[in-house]
């Protein structure tokens, strides 16, 4: 999967971060894992340079910390932070909800809506199933038509996704996420507001669990 849609001066170094950055959603890096440019200039069988590059793309997306004379390292999240993160999603979808009141645009919203959710129904793969769920609540944003929530949303993209992850890595939220996000399709249909706030409060509540339930 391509994460970063816009241009790199180095095709290269934007392969080496989609790699970094899978390994980070597959837990497969930690927070607080070293990213050790050699292994990936052997894997890639590059040089260094661009390496360095993909390390600094992904520290300008909020995914590596680098430290003077130590390295990049695998960034982590306080609880605190994340709580910001969700709630900061949370206002953003419900922001787009409202702009979304046109019915001929309202029905493409819960067209599209109702095709991630038939293939995260499907879903038995947590990697995949982030992804989908990235994807539903996504489409919600890019359907009010404004590049200020859409920029906004960019920027809180990648750690978002790191935090997905951690939660759908417990084996009984994916079941869980799919009955909250029919519930979600349904309270849009029937423009129930109140409703989809307590739902989406209840979803950050469940995910700040799970979150420290996996990492304290």
């Amino acid at each position: 999967m391509e994460y970063f849609n816009y241009p790199l001066d180095n095709a290269l170094s934007r392969k080496i971060a989609e790699k970094i950055m899978e390994q980070i959603l597959k837990a497969e890096l930690k927070p607080g894992d070293k990213i050790v440019e050699s292994v990936y200039a052997e894997m890639f069988n590059t040089s260094r340079s661009p390496v360095r590059e993909a390390i600094y793309l992904l520290a300008t997306e909020g995914l590596i910390e680098r430290i003077p004379r130590k390295g990049a390292f695998i960034k982590g999240y306080t609880l605190s932070e994340i709580q910001d993160l969700l709630d900061v999603r949370n206002n953003l979808e419900l922001l787009a909800a409202k702009r979304i009141f046109e019915p001929h645009k309202k029905k493409k919203l819960l067209d599209e809506m109702k095709s991630i959710l038939k293939k995260m129904e499907k879903s038995t793969n947590q990697f995949e199933y982030t992804h989908l769920n990235y994807a539903f609540h996504l489409t919600l944003i890019k359907f009010s038509e404004s590049k200020v929530l859409e920029g906004v949303y960019s920027k809180i993209c990648f750690p978002l996704l790191r935090i997905q992850g951690i939660h759908f890595s417990i084996n009984e939220t994916i079941d869980k996420s799919k009955g909250e996000h029919r519930k979600i399709y349904e309270l849009l249909k029937e423009n129930e507001m109140d409703e989809l706030i307590s739902l989406l409060r209840k979803h950050t509540e469940d995910v700040i669990f799970n979150v420290r339930r996996n990492l304290l």
